[in-house]
């Protein structure tokens, strides 16, 4: 019993350093070591005490991880302290829940190979969680590679793929130490992990797309207005009027200016005859707009971004992957009076449909809107349409100084990597950026300050592996891993006599 509480202690400690493997921190080695730590004590317990770790382990790395969940209930909803800390721990709890399964799930059906499948299902369960129930993606392992020579991997196989990468090193090391005495299997091990990197590295300089001919000068404008003003009516002619200063601003030449999410906080239909005056503004400039507002239509609301093009007729993109509690309620009639008593008016928008992409200058630019760039599906949609180029509109003011805005960032990041597609993203307070098709942030505006962020960016056609085939490559390569391991005759172990 005593050891038990010990190994749940580790999992706890070593949940609670795994955001530290993420931005804005990025010591991405950490991913590596703390999954070796994780499997090394897995590899030794019982199906039951892998499944505690495991759950120690994801409560202690999601409350520390996305802890600024808390921050707009309380500022916001007005929730106390303790009671927002408690909804980020529900949350936690959650997700917890999957590294729990994955630990229990090896340890019961693979007891003698733990360490050759754990990688796959450890993975297998991080997609997972960002699929069911419209699915939560922070802190994957992946991520924390964004940078890296693994990250390599994202054209290939996406993210997961990535972390996948990631996982194996790991659980090579704990063989490599196993049988450092053993010159074969030390050999076999270390030219499996020089293996890894080298694909990736190889990847990495493989030009999956093409630049097309012509750059793209764009200008990405935030607005830095706290959110108590933004959504104040008495401050909506402040608001607005910032908004089309910095429009006014836009220097000769350029081609796109990109507003953030919500930048106009009024539905189209209140405004009119500001939007044709910028209609007028962008036909005479040769600037199109894309700025975020509500859309009201057909009776229903929407979080919408609308491209205003002086020479051709309005474009919208509708948010399609929506916020739950935040953007709308799951199961409305049980849960709905509650929501509502704490965040009244919130809940209300309709997933748009449609297309994922927008005319600009004659070339299809990928869309997403805020959440939805944390889902390598959400951006494939607009990948798959033809999208030349990526943006996202964001407004994460209502995470005031957290780690929400540099972890958005590094997502956003290894989505033009998996895609290899220039990402522009504007933001209301941060992080507003240009990304490279690598990966690597090309320039970006300091956090919470009033301004614009003027570049180039070179669009780029063709579609990575990954654009044409998704997550169906990392998904059948772990289908495989284990269907070998589950066809090979499993042996006793003996777990009677492990830890319980």
């Amino acid at each position: 019993m005593a050891f038990s509480r010990l190994v749940w202690i580790a999992g706890l400690v070593l949940g609670a350093c795994w955001p530290l493997a993420f931005a804005p921190f990025d010591q991405s080695y950490l991913a590596i070591i703390l999954l070796a730590g994780l499997f090394a004590i897995a590899d030794r317990a019982s199906p039951r005490l892998a499944a505690w770790t495991g759950f120690t382990f994801g409560l202690a790395a999601f409350a520390a991880g996305v802890y600024w969940l808390a921050i707009p209930l309380h500022n916001f909803a007005h929730m106390s302290w303790a009671l927002s800390g408690a909804a980020v721990l529900l949350l936690a709890f959650y997700c917890a829940l999957y590294p729990a399964l994955a630990l229990w799930v090896v340890r019961k059906f693979w007891p003698r190979k733990s360490l050759l499948v754990l990688p796959f299902v450890w993975v297998f369960s991080e997609w997972l969680r960002a699929h069911l129930f419209t699915g939560f993606p922070w802190l994957a392992t992946g991520y924390s590679q964004t940078w890296t020579i693994l990250g390599g991997w994202a054209p290939l196989l996406g993210q997961y793929g990535v972390g996948l990468a990631a996982a194996c090193v790991a659980s090579l090391i704990l063989l490599l130490y196993r049988h450092r005495s053993e010159l074969h299997m030390v050999m076999s091990t270390v030219a499996a992990i020089m293996l890894l990197y080298a694909g990736a590295a190889v990847s990495a300089e493989i030009n999956w797309t093409q630049p097309i001919r012509h750059l793209l000068s764009v200008r990405l404008i935030q607005g830095d207005i706290p959110v108590t003003e933004k959504w104040n009516t008495h401050q909506l002619d402040s608001v607005l009027n910032r908004y089309v200063k910095l429009i006014l601003a836009t220097p000769k030449g350029t081609m796109l200016d990109v507003l953030p999410e919500t930048a106009f906080p009024v539905f189209q239909t209140q405004i009119p005859e500001l939007l044709q005056g910028l209609r007028v503004w962008s036909a005479h400039h040769h600037t199109q707009i894309i700025l975020g507002i509500v859309q009201y239509a057909h009776q229903h609301y929407y979080n919408a971004a609308l491209d205003i093009d002086g020479t051709s007729p309005r474009q919208w993109y509708r948010k399609q992957h929506l916020v739950p509690f935040g953007e709308y309620i799951p199961f409305p009639h049980l849960l709905g009076p509650l929501v509502h008593h704490f965040l009244p008016g919130l809940g209300s928008f309709t997933p748009g449909d449609g297309s994922s992409t927008l005319q600009v200058d004659g070339l299809r630019d990928g869309m997403t809107i805020c959440y939805e760039e944390s889902f390598s599906r959400d951006v494939r949609k607009g990948v798959v349409e033809g999208a030349t180029f990526l943006t996202n509109i964001s407004d994460y003011s209502w995470f005031g100084h957290s780690t929400a805005l540099p972890q958005s960032l590094q997502m956003a990041a290894m989505q033009a990597r998996e895609e290899e597609k220039p990402d522009i993203r504007a933001t209301n307070t941060g992080v507003t950026a240009i990304i490279s098709p690598n990966g690597r942030v090309q320039a970006k505006l300091p956090e919470f300050v009033s301004g614009a962020l003027n570049g180039k960016i070179n669009p780029r056609k063709g579609k990575t592996p990954f654009g044409m085939l998704g997550d169906l490559p990392f998904l059948i390569i772990c289908l495989f891993a284990l269907i070998i391991q589950a066809f090979r005759p499993i042996q006793r172990t003996g777990v009677e006599n492990d830890v319980q």
